[in-house]
């Protein structure tokens, strides 16, 4: 396999934890904080220091869409169901944008391997 699809692999993994609590989100009980929650995982995959406008740009997007879920499925609000089928889709659509992102960060991060050497070989 190539290194591209292993890194799109590995982050598809790890963005998985994120799906599965916006997926189990049902904004029932008091000690959730479904945003808190997923963009502290965001930033522990992003190096939260990184100053980087597409990466800053997708965590707000996420931000967004999961205080919306969040809204919209408040125990003490109307519980509209489409209206929350709506809105988890739209955060599962940021977080797949964020995929995207950081793929393309990480993989701008990577250092690509000198091929210096194999033009040195001799010929037979």
């Amino acid at each position: 396999m190539s290194s591209d699809t292993v890194l799109r692999q590995e982050i598809r993994y790890s963005l998985g934890y994120i799906r599965s609590m916006i997926d189990g989100y049902s904004g029932l009980y008091p000690g959730e904080n479904l945003t808190r929650d997923v963009l502290r995982f965001c930033d522990g995959m992003t190096d939260a220091g990184t100053p980087h406008p597409r990466l800053q740009e997708a965590r707000r997007l996420v931000e967004d869409r999961c205080r919306r879920l969040a809204q919209d499925t408040d125990r003490f609000a109307l519980r509209d169901p489409a209206a929350i089928a709506a809105s988890r889709a739209q955060a599962m659509a940021a977080v797949d944008m964020l995929q995207d992102v950081v793929f393309e960060w990480r993989r701008a991060r990577m250092a690509v391997p000198s091929s210096g050497r194999l033009l040195r070989r001799k010929s037979l």
